[in-house]
């Protein structure tokens, strides 16, 4: 007799027996005795294959079940909402109104569609870089900003009683323009979220088959939601019926939306979480990096571009700006020092022009000093990488949030960048090292948005020559 045995995606050991010109499958482990389990755990298994990705769980991260719940609860309670403001929209177009016109809501309809083609191709090109290292700001406004459409499709019989011409019609414009808007932010935030899920700890996952089933699980869920629309709409008709219902699903969905994307532990390093390890680090007895569950518990969702924050009190210490240029920030000659000391680097680091202090002298660029919030801006070199995007970021937080500094009130610019880049010099590489071991993607950072603005290619005797500018 030969036995073969083998395991399948659910991580099951299947043994297949020959014996006498005869084959026989088991499964390991399987201790259903009856044709009812049998049939129960072949009802699960099928559901299984339809709706979770091929090898699951070891083929996603660990927050994939957590956040997929969630996910389809939020979606059910869109799905309800949704029906409330198309009915409200019919309304709108006068289906019941014997004085409304088919060629009225159809330039109503060319009108909003004007406008959602205009607002997707404006908020493209604003958000479209800041998708990927904000996906959870972005996608938690993507709820936001399809719950005010709702709202205001529903709202929008409502405002056709008020004495204000065109308010209606404004109100459905919006709309369409919000949801335009939600499109572009929810598709960019979406897709950072599901290579983070197919990228699990140990292995890697496939994107394409997460994506359809991910697409599965919506098509079910739209469709219970619809549904139960149907039962539950036609009795919703009253407006105070109706807002109430609209007021307890927008909120059910918002909530879920926040627990859903508070859960998420994305493992690639932007600016905020990056700031956040890197004080914690500083700050601990003996330098340990924090796991991205951990960090994530600190991470706040709408936090704004390039701010910095004390890990401890969460005060704000300072902003920084990476890829910026040369010619649109300085309006006064660099120290000489500060340009050998970044010679070896591959990027230049200095404070707002804006915010320095300048005293009299006869080097305006040794008599100067800093007071109050530390607001600065990272110069990139040619053939930067992502491991000197994280040195600059680091070196930046350490500017702004370090203590011994400001205990000492040193407000010498030069003296506080070039104290923390011999801090950053003697740790950097133990950071890096321990980074990695915590879990962290370094090889794929998210820590500037788009293109550099300028990235410097030479520097001679004090000039800067641009390699030319981009849009970022």
């Amino acid at each position: 007799m030969a036995v073969i045995l083998g395991r399948d995606e659910l991580g099951r050991v299947i043994e297949t027996q020959f014996h006498d010109g005869k084959v026989q499958i088991s499964c390991r482990g399987d201790s259903s005795r009856n044709k009812r389990e049998s049939s129960r755990r072949y009802i699960v298994d099928l559901l299984t294959r339809m709706f979770l990705p091929a090898g699951y769980p070891q083929s996603v991260s660990p927050d994939y079940l957590r956040y997929q719940i969630l996910n389809a609860l939020q979606a059910f309670c869109n799905s309800l909402a949704s029906l409330l403001s198309s009915r409200a929209i019919l309304q709108g177009f006068g289906v019941g109104d014997p004085t409304a016109t088919p060629t009225g809501a159809l330039l109503l309809t060319i009108l909003q569609d004007v406008c959602s083609r205009l607002t997707t191709i404006f908020s493209a090109h604003i958000f479209g870089s800041s998708l990927y290292p904000e996906a959870k700001t972005y996608r938690l406004l993507a709820d936001i900003l399809n719950d005010t459409a709702v709202i205001l499709d529903t709202l929008s019989p409502w405002f056709n009683t008020l004495p204000i011409p065109g308010l209606r019609i404004f109100s459905l414009c919006l709309s369409a323009a919000f949801k335009s808007l939600c499109g572009i932010c929810a598709g960019g935030s979406k897709a950072a979220i599901t290579i983070h899920f197919s990228t699990p700890l140990v292995g890697k996952g496939d994107v394409g088959d997460l994506n359809a089933k991910d697409a599965s699980k919506e098509t079910v869920l739209a469709l219970f939601g619809m549904l139960l629309g149907i039962l539950i709409v036609p009795y919703v008709t009253t407006p105070s019926a109706t807002y109430t219902a609209l007021v307890i699903l927008v909120g059910l969905h918002l909530t879920t939306n926040y627990f859903g994307v508070r859960g998420l532990v994305l493992r690639s390093l932007n600016r905020q979480r990056l700031s956040i390890v890197w004080n914690t680090y500083r700050s601990s007895p003996t330098l340990q990096v924090p796991t991205p569950s951990s960090a994530a518990a600190s991470e706040r969702i709408f936090e704004g571009s390039g701010i910095i924050r004390d890990v401890d009190t969460l005060h704000v210490q300072g902003h920084c700006t990476i890829g910026s240029s040369f010619s649109d920030i300085l309006r006064s000659p660099l120290p000489t020092e500060l340009l050998d000391l970044f010679d070896q680097e591959r990027y230049i680091l200095w404070f707002d022009p804006r915010y320095l202090i300048h005293h009299d002298g006869q080097d305006p660029a040794r008599s100067m000093s800093f007071s109050g919030l530390r607001r600065l801006h990272i110069f990139l070199k040619e053939g930067y990488t992502s491991t000197d995007q994280l040195r600059a970021w680091v070196h930046a937080v350490e500017v702004c949030c370090d203590r011994g500094l400001r205990a000492d009130n040193i407000t010498d610019p030069l003296e506080i960048i070039r104290t923390a880049h011999r801090t950053i010099s003697s740790k950097f590489s133990d950071f890096l090292s321990k980074l990695r071991a915590a879990g962290w993607n370094t090889d794929e950072v998210a820590i500037m948005t788009g293109a550099p603005q300028l990235v410097i290619t030479d520097i001679s005797q004090g000039t800067v020559g641009p390699e030319g500018k981009k849009t970022r």
